[in-house]
């Protein structure tokens, strides 16, 4: 039995009604151990062998996509490699002003996965769901400008500022923390820019801000 949880959207129409979107609740992560384990039972394969297929598979898909070629397996679906710039790189405008960029830009950042339709339908018919938990938006009591102010502040007072600090002191979800301080950062007038990147960002005041 999979349970689901109803999460609450932002405000997309005027009216003031609340989108609701659905997905399911994780129950844990199952390795490849355990699959193989079960994969296992009632063959003559052992769970050494299964888990050894799998992982010479596995190395042949990322030959492939490394090569350009999208991977297709039958019952399962499809997957591409897909790339991106790297995170501090201004991207390019074409036909216009800027920099250009080249190879050494661009980055992995993650893979594309398409299901196959038949895993989707089995997935569907096996699937028996239990309603779980509902997720709220988690609202700050300051506009926009007074919480611009409070990271100002906190800033003068700390020299530099992580996403963990900012959502505690203003009352935003993480994404949406994330979200703000990336558009202040990219913003000169903000008086906000940052430094590092992945988990060693850092948020420092501009100078002369």
């Amino acid at each position: 039995m999979a349970k689901y949880i109803k999460k609450e959207m932002a405000d997309m129409r005027q009216n003031g009604a609340k989108q609701v979107c659905y997905r399911l609740k994780s129950s844990g992560t199952e390795e490849l151990g355990d699959l193989a384990r079960r994969c296992a039972r009632g063959t003559t394969f052992a769970e050494a062998e299964i888990k050894g297929v799998v992982m010479a598979l596995v190395e042949e898909m990322v030959e492939s996509m490394a090569n350009g070629h999208s991977v297709h397996i039958d019952g399962l679906g499809t997957l591409m490699a897909r790339i991106g710039l790297w995170e501090d790189a201004e991207p390019e405008v074409l036909d216009g002003e800027g920099r250009k960029r080249n190879a050494q830009s661009l980055h992995v950042t993650g893979v594309s996965f398409r299901a196959d339709k038949d895993l989707v339908r089995q997935l569907d018919s096996r699937c028996k769901l239990e309603k779980g938990a509902v997720s709220r938006i988690r609202k700050s009591k300051y506009t926009e400008e007074q919480r611009l102010e409070k990271a100002r502040r906190f800033l003068q007072e700390h020299t530099v500022m992580r996403l963990s600090d900012y959502y505690r002191l203003v009352g935003l979800s993480r994404t949406t923390a994330s979200l703000e301080l990336r558009k202040w950062a990219m913003n000169p007038s903000s008086g906000i820019a940052s430094e590092g990147s992945y988990s060693a960002k850092v948020y420092i005041l501009r100078p002369g801000a």
